[in-house]
C-alpha cells in the first residue's frame, strides 16, 4: 500500500523546560486518495439536484430552481470553513455540541489515522451542502430569494450542525445511545424532508399551483437523476472512512437498492397502465435515500428488500399527497422524509454485527432492542428539525417577510428575481413574445394569461412545418407569438396569442405559413 509521509513537531511544556517532540505520521495514500474522489462525487450531487429539480417545476421557475440548489455550495461550504466543521465535528463541549476550537480550520491534527483531517472535513462540507438544498424542491416558485439564502445559513447552524454531531461524532448522544446511520437517513434525509415540509406549511400553497402540471423538461430529471445515482457511491460508499471491504459493501448495497426502486416504480406504473419516465427517475432516488442509513450494516440481499420497501412506502405516501392539503412542491417530505424514516427503521430490523463491527444486530437477529434505538433516532430528528425551521421561518415571516407578492410568484421568479428567462435558452423552440399594448389585467387575468402561456409553450414545439423545395434546402424561422388586445361588443376586454411559424427557402421566399 502507498505511503506519504509528513513529519510534524509538537511542542511540549514541563515545569522546567519546553522541548519539541518530533512526530511522523504516516498517511495512507490510497484511503485519501478514495476519500478525494468520494468528496468530487458528493459535491457534483448539488449540481445534479440542481437538474433533477430543474426538469420538474414550471419553465417559469427553472433557472431560480437551479439558483436555488447552487447558491448552497457557496453559503454552506464557507459557513463550514468558517465554524460549522468544528461545531459539528470538533473537540465536543458536551454530548450534544462540538466547539469552536477548530473554527477556520485552524488544526494540524490527523483522522482515522491514515489521511488529514482536512480530507475528512472536505468531505463532510459536501454533506452539509447538498442537505439544505433538498429543502428548496419543497418551496419552489414561491420564497423571496434573501430571506431563502439567510435560511440556508442559519438552518445549517442549528439544525444539520448539531445532528451531525449527535449522530456521527465520537460522543454524540444518539451514537452513545446506540442509533445507526452509515451515512445519512436521519441527518441528511429526515431533517431535509421534515424541514421542507414545515417550510410548505409556513409558506402556503402556490397561488397558481394548479397551472404547473407536469414536469416540463424531464431530460433535465434524467439527466439529474443520472448523476446523483453515480454521486451516491461517494455519499455512501465514501462514509465508510477509507477504500476498504466496507466501503466496497456499501457501493453495492446503494446499487442494489437504487435498482430495485427502479423496478418497483416501474411495475406498478406498468400495473397501472402508463410507464412514466417520471416514476423511472423517482424509484431509483428513493431506494439510495431507504439504503442510505443501512448500507453500511446490511448483506445485499436486504439492500434489494429495502430498495423495495422504501419504494412502496414512499409510493403510497404521494397516494394520499392531494388529501393533506400541503404544497410540497417537488415531494421533498414524501421521497426524503418518508424515505429517510422507512430506511431508519428497516436497518434496526436486518442490520448485522458480522457485516460491520462498529454496527449491531438488529431485531431479524435476536436483538430487537435495535428498532428502539432507530426509533428514537427518527423521532428526534423529526421533532428538532421541525422546531428549528419554524424557529427560524416564523420570525421571518413576521419581519421581513419569505414569500413573493403574488404577481411576481404568477409571472415567475426566472423573470421577476433574475431578470433572465429559460425560453432564451431555446431558440427554435420558444420564440420571441411581443406585447402590443400594456394594458392593467389584474391578478386574476395574470394568473389566467400564464396557464395559457404554459399551454402553448408546451404545444409550440409542434409547429414546425416539414417541406422541402426543389434543391434541398429548407429554412426554418422560430415561432413567434404576438399577444394583440380585443375590444369585445360587449364593452369586455381580452387577449389574442397569435402563434406563427414561417418556413424559408434558401432564395429567402415563405413557402409555408402557419
Amino acid at each position: 500500500m502507498a505511503q506519504s509521509v509528513q513529519n510534524l513537531s509538537v511542542l511540549t511544556a514541563s515545569t522546567s523546560t519546553s522541548t519539541i517532540v518530533p512526530i511522523t505520521i504516516v498517511y495512507n495514500t490510497g484511503d485519501n486518495a478514495w476519500m478525494m474522489v468520494s468528496t468530487a462525487l458528493v459535491l457534483m450531487m448539488t449540481p445534479a439536484l440542481a437538474f433533477f429539480y430543474g426538469g420538474m417545476v414550471h419553465n417559469k421557475n427553472i433557472l431560480n430552481q437551479l439558483f436555488l440548489s447552487i447558491i448552497c455550495m457557496g453559503i454552506v461550504f464557507c459557513q463550514w470553513v468558517l465554524f460549522g466543521f468544528s461545531f459539528a465535528f470538533g473537540p465536543a463541549v458536551s454530548k450534544g455540541f462540538g466547539s469552536f476550537k477548530w473554527a477556520c480550520m485552524l488544526f494540524g491534527e490527523v483522522y482515522a489515522p491514515t489521511y488529514p483531517l482536512l480530507t475528512f472535513a472536505s468531505y463532510q462540507g459536501t454533506f452539509a451542502i447538498i442537505t439544505p438544498a433538498l429543502i428548496s424542491g419543497a418551496v419552489a416558485g414561491r420564497m423571496k430569494l434573501i430571506p431563502y439564502m439567510i435560511f440556508i445559513f442559519v438552518w445549517t447552524t442549528v439544525c444539520y450542525d448539531p445532528l451531525a454531531h449527535w449522530v456521527w461524532g465520537d460522543n454524540g448522544w444518539l451514537k452513545l445511545l446506540g442509533t445507526l446511520d452509515f451515512a445519512g437517513g436521519t441527518v441528511v434525509h429526515i431533517s431535509s424532508g421534515i424541514s421542507g415540509f414545515v417550510a410548505s406549511i409556513i409558506l402556503g400553497k402556490r397561488y397558481d399551483v394548479g397551472s404547473h402540471g407536469q414536469a416540463h423538461n424531464l431530460p433535465f430529471t434524467v439527466l439529474g437523476t443520472s448523476l446523483l445515482w453515480v454521486g451516491w457511491m461517494g455519499f455512501n460508499a465514501g462514509s465508510a472512512g477509507n477504500a476498504s471491504g466496507l466501503a466496497a459493501l456499501a457501493m453495492m448495497n446503494s446499487n442494489a437498492a437504487a435498482a430495485a426502486g427502479l423496478m418497483t416504480w416501474v411495475i406498478i406504473d406498468a400495473i397501472r397502465g402508463s410507464i412514466s419516465i417520471s416514476g423511472a427517475c423517482a424509484g431509483p432516488i428513493v431506494g439510495l435515500v431507504a439504503i442510505t442509513p443501512a448500507c453500511g450494516f446490511v448483506q445485499p440481499g436486504w439492500a434489494l428488500l429495502i430498495g423495495v420497501i422504501g419504494t412502496l412506502v414512499v409510493y403510497s405516501g404521494l397516494q394520499v399527497k392531494k388529501y393533506i392539503g400541503v404544497d410540497d412542491a417537488l415531494d421533498c417530505m414524501f421521497v426524503h422524509g418518508i424515505g429517510g424514516i422507512a430506511g431508519a427503521f428497516v436497518t434496526g430490523l436486518f442490520c448485522q454485527a458480522r457485516v460491520n463491527s462498529g454496527g449491531a444486530d438488529g431485531a431479524f437477529y435476536g436483538r430487537p432492542i435495535q428498532l428502539w434505538y432507530q426509533i428514537a433516532g427518527i423521532l428526534t430528528t423529526i421533532a428538532f428539525a421541525g422546531l428549528c425551521t419554524a424557529g427560524i421561518l416564523l420570525p421571518m415571516k413576521y419581519t421581513i417577510g419569505i414569500r413573493l407578492d403574488r404577481e411576481d410568484e404568477v409571472l415567475g421568479l426566472d423573470h421577476t428575481a433574475h431578470g433572465e428567462s429559460w425560453e432564451a435558452a431555446e431558440p427554435g423552440v420558444r420564440g420571441s413574445i411581443s406585447k402590443v399594448e400594456d394594458v392593467e389585467v389584474g391578478e386574476d387575468g395574470i394568473i389566467q394569461f400564464s396557464a395559457t402561456m404554459s399551454v402553448l409553450q408546451q404545444i409550440m414545439p409542434n409547429f414546425r412545418p416539414q417541406l422541402r423545395v426543389a434543391d434541398g434546402n429548407l429554412k426554418q424561422q422560430p415561432p413567434r407569438l404576438s399577444i394583440q388586445k380585443v375590444d369585445y361588443s360587449n364593452g369586455g376586454t381580452g387577449f389574442v396569442l397569435v402563434p406563427e411559424t414561417s418556413s424559408r427557402a434558401s432564395n429567402g421566399n415563405i413557402i409555408s405559413k402557419l
